[in-house]
C-alpha cells in the first residue's frame, strides 16, 4: 500500500485539517484557513505527528463561537491524535479558533491560531 498516496488523498477530504508540529516545535494545520463544507458538519482535526496528542479538554476552542459551534470540541480516545467539532455552517463568516497539542513526554502545550471559513 501507498502510505504517501493515502496521506495525499486524505488531506483533500472536505471538512479535515492535518495538525503536526514542525522540526522547530512549531504547530501547523493543513489546510489553513479549513474551508467548511455543508450544513451541520463535523470537522475533524487529526494530529499527524508521533509523540503528540490533543488535550482531553480545549484541543480545538472558537473564539467567539456563537450559534455556530454549539459544542465544545471532543478529543476521541484512546489515541487522542483526532479531535472533532461541531459546526453548524449555517451563516456566512470567518472564525479565528485555536488548536493546542500537548508533547507527551514533557507535557508541554504548544499551541496555533487558524481559521475557519463558514459558507463554501
Amino acid at each position: 500500500m501507498n502510505h504517501g498516496r493515502l496521506q495525499m488523498e486524505e488531506t483533500k477530504k472536505p471538512n479535515h485539517v492535518h495538525v503536526s508540529v514542525d522540526n522547530s516545535g512549531n504547530v501547523v494545520c493543513k489546510p489553513n484557513p479549513l474551508p467548511a463544507t455543508g450544513r451541520d458538519v463535523t470537522l475533524k482535526f487529526v494530529l499527524k505527528t508521533d509523540g503528540y496528542v490533543f488535550p482531553n479538554d480545549g484541543a480545538v476552542v472558537v473564539s467567539e463561537p456563537g450559534l455556530q459551534f454549539p459544542e465544545p470540541s471532543q478529543t476521541v480516545p484512546p489515541s487522542n491524535t483526532i479531535a472533532t467539532l461541531l459546526d453548524r455552517n449555517t451563516a456566512l463568516a470567518t472564525f479565528s479558533y485555536t488548536v493546542t497539542v500537548q508533547q507527551v513526554s514533557s507535557g508541554q502545550l504548544l499551541r496555533i491560531d487558524p481559521t475557519i471559513i463558514n459558507g463554501e
